[in-house]
Formats: C-alpha cells, sequence, structure tokens
C-alpha cells in the first residue's frame, strides 16, 4: 500500500487569475508544495485563484515487510469538500489528471456569500506502477489548505514595519513576535475576528514566544492593539 504521506509533496504555486481557465506556471521544476494557503476571498466580490501542480514520480511501498520503489504516473482530483458556497472549482485538464512531468492546473472561481473558514478536503486517486510494470492505484485526500471568506480586504497582507514583526512565517512549531512598543498588548485572531488562544512559552517587554502547535492550519491576524499583520500556519 503506497503511503498517505507522499502526497504532501504534491507540488502547488498560486497564481491569480483573470478567468475561470487558469494557466500553468511553466517554471515548476520539482515536486513540492508553496504557499500553503489560498488567498482568502471576500465575501460578495468575484474570487479567481488557481493552483499549479506538479505531481512526484518516485516514492515507495511496503509489501511483505520490504520496501518497494514505485513509480507515479498520475494523480487524478476525484472531488474537493469544504468549498465556500458560491465558489466553484474547474481542472485545466477535462479528466482533473495531473502528471509528474507537465505542470497542470485548477482554478476556484465564484462569488462567496457567507464568511468563514472553510477548510478543503481534496480527493484524489493515484496511478502507479510497483516493479515497474505492475499497475496500482489508490485513493487518499488532502486537508492542508483553507479557503478564508472575509468582510473586506484590508492593509494586513501587505508588510509592516520591521519593528513589529512575526518569524518565522509560515511558522507550524514555535513562532516569536518582536515589538518596538514595550508592553504591547497582542493577541491573534481568526479572519473572521474571534480571538483563539496560544500557549506563551517566554515573553520580554518586547518580545512574545509562543506555540502554534495547537492551532489549526490557516491564516490568523497577530495585533498589538495598534498595528496588525498577518501569520499563516501551514
Amino acid at each position: 500500500m503506497i503511503k498517505n504521506y507522499f502526497f504532501a509533496t504534491v507540488f502547488i504555486w498560486f497564481t491569480s487569475l483573470s478567468g475561470q481557465t487558469c494557466i500553468p506556471d511553466k517554471s515548476l521544476t520539482k515536486a513540492g508544495f508553496l504557499p500553503a494557503t489560498l488567498p482568502p476571498a471576500v465575501v460578495n466580490t468575484p474570487y479567481n485563484q488557481g493552483i499549479s501542480v506538479l505531481t512526484f514520480r518516485d516514492t515507495s511501498t511496503i509489501i511483505l515487510g520490504q520496501k518497494i520503489p514505485v513509480k507515479v504516473d498520475s494523480i487524478k482530483v476525484l472531488r474537493i469538500g469544504g468549498i465556500p458556497s458560491g465558489i466553484n472549482y474547474k481542472c485545466q485538464h477535462p479528466r482533473c489528471v495531473f502528471l509528474w512531468d507537465t505542470v497542470r492546473c485548477i482554478s476556484f472561481y465564484g462569488t462567496a456569500g457567507i464568511v468563514g473558514s472553510y477548510p478543503l478536503k481534496i480527493y484524489v486517486r493515484a496511478f502507479a506502477k510497483v516493479f515497474g510494470s505492475t499497475p496500482t492505484t489508490q485513493n487518499d485526500s488532502i486537508s492542508s489548505y483553507t479557503l478564508e471568506v472575509v468582510n473586506r480586504t484590508t492593509s494586513l497582507w501587505q508588510p509592516v514595519s520591521s519593528s513589529f514583526r512575526v518569524s518565522p512565517n509560515p511558522g507550524n512549531d514555535i513562532v516569536e513576535i518582536e515589538d518596538s512598543h514595550t508592553g504591547a498588548n497582542w493577541f491573534i485572531t481568526e479572519l473572521s475576528g474571534r480571538k483563539v488562544a496560544f500557549n506563551v512559552i517566554d515573553k520580554t517587554p518586547y518580545s512574545v514566544r509562543f506555540s502554534v502547535a495547537d492551532l489549526k492550519s490557516g491564516i490568523y491576524i497577530v495585533t498589538d492593539g495598534q498595528r496588525k499583520t498577518k501569520l499563516i500556519v501551514p
């Protein structure tokens, strides 16, 4: 059985689109993924975003305790669950098939009507060959992406002054906020505005280190009461 983790090596690069038909990014040369999150959609505003995909080629499976090499021919998107009402998706390829040697893309488009956080679940089927010639398939799903629907665009998507910095960003373990404002009241919210709890590891008058291990994947807003910036949790 092919291990589920190999789907994490699909390379995804997000691009803005001018219509429902996406344009694949031909600069992709290796498997992987970047960035970890979809750009947010603004409620009642047309949304068009694309995902360019270059799948991996080599993986392995365990048969009778032995590690056996597997060559992946293609991955097919069967369906995508969790998409907010008003948003649709369309693959560049008519059967939603993605290859290891050809960049293809998928577009998300439409107009979302309800603010919220929408975890996406992408159901896929991998087509591969074991021992170089024996065909095999495996169904799996990818749950790493969330589409946030927000009330309006804000300046938080632009870099802020270096005196207010969150790093590393994206961050999936320990994150540090550095702030020139001594005694700043730092807090974190979802895009909807709801505050989230986080575990403080240590704190000084100008910085705080905290864990994001308990936060679900998505985009958050870090604020000191006067300034704000985004934090991406992959």
